[in-house]
């Protein structure tokens, strides 16, 4: 999943008519900061809460909502994996709440929440308390994250990688954050905070640059892998190298777990759940992903079933095996090494494969990809 993300250079307050500038980390580094969305969605909320008709809600939020930039990278991001559209969007959120008729559920069949309730929780709670929206969005125009979230991701990147992309703050319900090419977006709704009600100032930082670290992957994997065909046919080993990078050098849930379970958000029970789940069957996923691989270098294996099989859920299993990959390689080649990852992600298993045949001399067994598939991904062209 290559993915472009943001850097806090320039902020442009799209549909604001605010135009903020700040001193640049590196001139070449290009970001674009929108509220837009957040700005259209607030009034939206405020116009339904008035008690205006359905037909003037619908109106409202197809002429003036739909149309904003990051109503559309949501509607990009989603596309990829079903029917969405801005009608889809609309009913989406209405259902959630509570203004037209829907067959999801509250709970599932065991008795624990689904999605869609937490997804009816967080609209609810937006469509009752928009004057907290305008103060978290008011607050984040006032902060410049730039700079540490832009140190940040380039502590873990090859020297002199580029940062260009699109940042959207969105009215969501679903996914926290997501990255669609160079469109890239942050929930409002799912606003990390801390026990005194202040914004987590460090968790959105390490968001932010989680997804510029992908950035900076895409750079180099557009740069470095120019001339290789049929790129998709090594889809699943850029996935595992990009997501494990970025979560095992900047967001480090594994080091978070017993504080997400013991969370109100359900968001990050779930993200603990998941971490757990996938790292108890870690020796399997290996074998999967060998498995895996091999098809898709062969192209018998299709971006979609991939993202399906490694990236859905609240952690997928690429990012609990990828972050495994990386951290044999930091531990037992270096840092240098593991950073070395994002210059080409085809040197992902060849590189993996001698840390751990280096741990293997210290006594800690790791599992080790076949050495011809290795190689053979490492002179890949896409011929």
């Amino acid at each position: 999943m290559i993915k472009k993300f943001i850097l806090f250079c320039l902020i442009l307050i799209v549909n604001t008519g605010f135009l903020w500038s700040f001193e640049k980390v590196d001139q070449r580094d290009i970001v674009t900061i929108d509220f837009g969305m957040v700005e259209r969605g607030i009034e939206w909320l405020e116009f339904i809460k008035a008690g205006k008709d359905d037909l003037a809600i619908k109106n409202f939020f197809m002429t003036k909502v739909a149309p904003t930039k990051g109503c559309q990278a949501i509607i990009h991001h989603w596309e990829r994996f079903m029917k969405w559209d801005e009608e889809e969007f609309y009913k989406f959120t209405m259902a959630a709440m509570d203004r037209i008729p829907t067959k999801e559920k509250i709970k599932k069949e065991n008795g624990t929440l689904t999605i869609f309730s937490r997804r009816r929780s967080l609209w609810l709670k937006a469509l009752n308390n928009t004057n907290v929206l305008k103060k978290d969005m008011l607050e984040l125009k006032k902060i410049n994250l730039r700079e540490k979230a832009i140190r940040k991701a380039k502590k873990f990147l090859p020297s002199g990688t580029i940062l260009e992309a699109e940042f959207y703050f969105v009215l969501f319900g679903h996914s926290p954050a997501f990255s669609v090419g160079k469109e890239n977006g942050y929930d409002l709704l799912q606003l990390k905070k801390k026990k005194n009600g202040t914004i987590d100032l460090k968790h959105l930082t390490d968001l932010i640059a989680h997804e510029l670290h992908h950035t900076g992957f895409s750079y180099l994997t557009n740069r470095n892998l120019a001339d290789v065909r049929n790129q998709e046919n090594i889809f699943l080993l850029g996935v595992l190298a990009s997501e494990g990078m970025a979560t095992y050098f900047i967001n480090q849930p594994f080091k978070h777990l017993e504080e997400y379970k013991s969370g109100e958000e359900m968001i990050y029970r779930m993200v603990a759940d998941d971490w757990e789940k996938h790292s108890a069957h870690i020796k399997e996923l290996y074998q999967e992903a060998e498995n895996d691989i091999r098809l898709n270098l062969k192209g018998k294996l299709d971006q979609d079933s991939i993202m399906s099989r490694w990236v859905s859920g609240a952690v997928g299993a690429a990012y609990v095996l990828g972050t495994n990959l990386i951290s044999v390689i930091d531990t037992h080649l270096g840092r240098d090494k593991a950073i070395e990852v994002a210059s080409d992600c085809r040197h992902l298993l060849l590189l993996y494969n001698q840390a751990a045949k280096k741990a293997k001399e210290k006594g800690i067994l790791c599992f080790v990809f076949n050495e011809e598939l290795a190689k053979k991904l490492l002179r890949y062209k896409g011929d």
